[in-house]
């Protein structure tokens, strides 16, 4: 678990993006800006852009030098960069900003200094306005940052307000992020993909039967096993695959109740039963009448399920432990974009992990996520105990300590999980 938010200095200009010379950019930031569209977001006179490095492009006003349009153009793929910036649209004072590119975020880090980052592909635009004599930087930087993306070829989608449809007019206006709505998201404790080892331990009133022993046969724990896990109010269902081969999966599944508000390309969902009501958000995309695209909390592509229609991502044993769709209380007026109403299948990534989806979506603003993720790895023996190691060397393996009635128990050293055979009619040929 941890926090899903990471403070940065005042300015909001990492060293990431800042570092001279770090990154290389085939187009020039100075060709993105004009020094008409500087003049409007600062209502000043301004000079010509000057090149700051390869990377970066200032637009300084005549009168007040301190006052200034940046345009940072980087063109170098990094991971790096994207972990950055998908922590950066999970801060507390990001405002998410639908239709522009692959994914854009604003930082108002005071009344002087706005800053507005968007994606295209791999590369990465950020327009900053510092001016101590304009107020509403917010809409400016918004503003430039739309001018930006046409001029760099990135998207701007019809999920953008009718305003903003022409671009450099005075009267065109940013979108309104959703914060006004209730939609304000807590600093959430994310879980990593779930391993062998986020257990907890087993329970004290389980019937006897597990014998100890110096050594097991590892092709014994050949078959499909079950256990579930409770963190917090969070219950996990878990599937373990051993093939012929000790080749293994493990999926976890969990399933999350909650209240959905999404309109204008804006999401956020508040989960229903915690102590503080956690909160996630993000952007979407409609891509066609049966698809569409999220950002921030969740990132995924999704494809609509017909009635009845199971997932095709989701293991077919999981998908039967599930809860039936619950009726989450509506307090507060929610909007639901009539589009997104059904049961969609997803994949993508939570929590930087790799994840699937099930997200159904009803028009009272009710809904159930569920998300699984998935960890592989062998059956290794030693010192004649089988052993549960995961592909990622660096995840705790898991020992097998014993056999009973249609199961057996594992522990990490800490923690006891109990797994529990499914019948053999259940436990397909699957290839790992």
């Amino acid at each position: 678990m941890f926090s899903r938010v990471l403070p940065y200095t005042l300015l909001g200009l990492t060293p990431l993006l800042l570092s001279c010379g770090l990154f290389g950019s085939k187009t020039s930031p100075c060709s993105l800006m004009t020094v008409a569209d500087a003049e409007r977001a600062l209502g000043e006179p301004v000079q010509d852009g000057t090149p700051a490095d390869s990377t970066t492009c200032i637009f300084k006003a005549r009168r007040h030098e301190g006052n200034a349009v940046t345009v940072q153009l980087d063109e170098t793929p990094g991971k790096d960069r994207r972990t950055w910036f998908n922590k950066e649209r999970l801060r507390r004072d990001s405002h998410l900003i639908p239709g522009l590119g692959d994914g854009a975020v604003r930082i108002d880090s005071s009344p002087t200094l706005s800053r507005l980052t968007f994606m295209h592909k791999t590369a990465f635009v950020t327009v900053i306005v510092s001016s101590t004599q304009q107020k509403q930087l917010g809409e400016s930087v918004t503003q430039l940052g739309r001018t930006a993306a046409i001029r760099y070829g990135a998207s701007l989608t019809a999920t953008l307000p009718p305003s903003a449809a022409t671009i450099g007019s005075p009267s065109a206006s940013s979108s309104t992020p959703m914060t006004g709505r209730g939609a304000h998201t807590e600093t959430i404790a994310s879980p990593t993909p779930v391993t062998l080892t986020r257990t907890r331990p087993i329970p004290s009133d389980i019937q006897a039967g597990p014998q100890q022993a110096a050594s097991f046969d590892p092709t014994s724990l050949i078959g499909t096993w079950h256990t579930h896990v409770t963190q917090g109010t969070t219950q996990h269902d878990m599937l373990l695959i051993i093939q012929p081969n000790l080749k293994w999966s493990l999926s976890s599944m969990m399933q999350f109740d909650g209240i959905l508000n999404a309109e204008a390309g804006l999401w956020s969902l508040e989960r229903a039963n915690t102590f503080k009501g956690l909160g996630w958000k993000g952007t979407y995309r409609k891509t066609t009448p049966t698809s569409f695209a999220s950002t921030g909390s969740v990132q995924a592509t999704w494809k609509r399920l017909s009635t009845d229609e199971p997932p095709t991502r989701i293991p077919s044993e999981l998908w039967k432990f599930r809860r039936e769709a619950t009726s989450v209380p509506v307090f507060q007026i929610k909007t639901v974009d009539p589009d997104l109403v059904g049961q969609w299948e997803g994949s993508g990534t939570y929590a930087g992990g790799s994840a699937a989806f099930v997200w159904a979506i009803k028009p009272t603003a009710a809904t159930d996520l569920l998300i699984v993720d998935t960890l592989r790895g062998t059956v290794q023996t030693k010192d004649g105990i089988p052993q549960l190691q995961p592909l990622p060397k660096k995840q705790q393996r898991v020992s097998v300590i014993a056999f009973h009635d249609r199961g057996f128990t594992t522990t990490d050293g800490k923690t006891k999980l109990r797994w529990t055979q499914f019948p053999s009619e259940q436990t397909g040929d699957r290839q790992l």
